[in-house]
């Protein structure tokens, strides 16, 4: 189970709150859901750290990190969930967030030159913005959608085959 390897890798929530830079939010840090791996948990910390990643802004991690406590989310994965973006997937999150937003606001799809350079986003900026900022809140919410409903989906499956494999049957609903 992805459980175990998850609480492995995860700091343990007595270290995170006797550290000097979190001690001022111990109060809040405290709350046991923020560190569960269960699957109402991890669901929404998945969703979290995925509307944050998606979204072009700085600092992505503290706002996992504050929507998986207001979410009483695993901040852990939350703020791991944000390092799916990362210069090696850029290009491709960039492209698709242009191509969505492209879809739904009204204006001509600029297709990029044969020859790409740096200076030709600059030169369009003010066509290509609208649609990257749309793209991304789009890419955003529906990313957090499917990883909340696939992490629930693979949580059952799991434990559903876990079960069949021990010869239990699996509770109801």
């Amino acid at each position: 189970m992805p459980k175990k390897l998850f609480r492995r890798m995860a700091p343990h929530p007595d270290t995170l709150r006797e550290h000097k830079l979190f001690q001022r939010f111990a109060h809040i840090l405290h709350d046991p859901n923020l560190w569960h791996f269960n699957r109402h948990s991890v669901a929404r910390a998945f969703s979290a750290g995925l509307f944050a990643a998606f979204l072009p802004i700085p600092f992505q991690s503290p706002f996992a990190a504050i929507l998986a406590i207001w979410l009483r989310a695993n901040l852990p994965i939350a703020v791991l969930m944000v390092f799916i973006t990362n210069p090696l997937t850029m290009v491709p999150i960039e492209l698709s967030a242009y191509w969505l937003g492209s879809l739904i606001v009204p204006g001509e799809f600029k297709p990029l030159p044969e020859s790409f350079e740096w200076r030709w986003i600059w030169d369009n900026l003010s066509s290509i913005g609208l649609p990257l900022i749309v793209g991304h809140f789009m890419l955003s919410v529906i990313t957090a959608i499917l990883g909340y409903w696939g992490i629930q989906a693979f949580w059952r499956i799991y434990v559903a085959l876990y079960l069949k494999k021990r010869g239990q049957r699996p509770p109801a609903p």
